[in-house]
């Protein structure tokens, strides 16, 4: 794979705020390009396997469809009714800490202003387990879309190039974990029927586990 961090990222601040933020007026300058990446990175190639993210990425800087080396109609309508939700919502699980919080000198400290008050440590985990929840939502939606039998053809990039299945959820102690950065090597799942199985232990009978 190429260097997909030289070219603009799938998403915006702006669409962040706007379709996954109550208040949209939410100071962008909050959502920042690195998170932006780093979502990307840790929720969206692992989905899309290296090959697509990166034909995504290169199409998307290059233009929208139908400019010339830019996205292609197909790539277009993914990008704008499946891609861009389930990006957005993984993109305020990640920014919601620096939303929160801010490290100065002193320490790790709360933003908080004098209309505003914090909330629980109970209420915050159900805020961010509700955000992935959503993300998750949107994920599946996507990888669904991908793998429909009407879009046969459609996306022979992804097709050729399918990732094992990473998008598994892991809650231990209130702390959610997540295949796509923990890189857990134990549930993998068959590509074509869905099968879980233990890594390297498939019995489904199906020829590209």
């Amino acid at each position: 794979m190429g260097n997909t961090k030289q070219y603009t990222t799938l998403v915006t601040a702006g669409e962040v705020i706007s379709k996954t933020f109550t208040n949209k007026n939410t100071d962008p300058v909050l959502v920042s390009e690195n998170t932006l990446v780093l979502a990307e990175l840790a929720h969206l190639r692992p989905l899309l396997g290296d090959k697509f993210y990166a034909e995504l990425k290169e199409q998307h800087n290059v233009g929208d469809y139908p400019t010339v080396g830019g996205l292609s109609q197909n790539n277009q309508t993914f990008m704008d009714y499946y891609l861009e939700d389930c990006l957005c919502w993984f993109t305020r699980f990640e920014v919601v800490n620096d939303i929160m919080s801010n490290i100065t000198s002193s320490g790790v400290v709360h933003n908080i202003d004098e209309f505003s008050r914090i909330i629980t440590p109970a209420d915050y985990n159900a805020f961010k387990q509700d955000t992935y929840r959503k993300a998750e939502i949107f994920a599946n939606d996507m990888i669904d879309y991908l793998n429909g039998t009407d879009q046969a053809g459609m996306f022979p990039t992804y097709n050729s190039n399918k990732p094992n299945k990473l998008n598994k959820t892991y809650k231990n102690h209130g702390m959610i974990f997540y295949d796509s950065i923990y890189g857990y090597n134990g549930v993998e799942g068959c590509i074509t029927c869905g099968t879980d199985y233990e890594n390297g232990g498939c019995n489904c009978g199906c020829s590209d586990c």
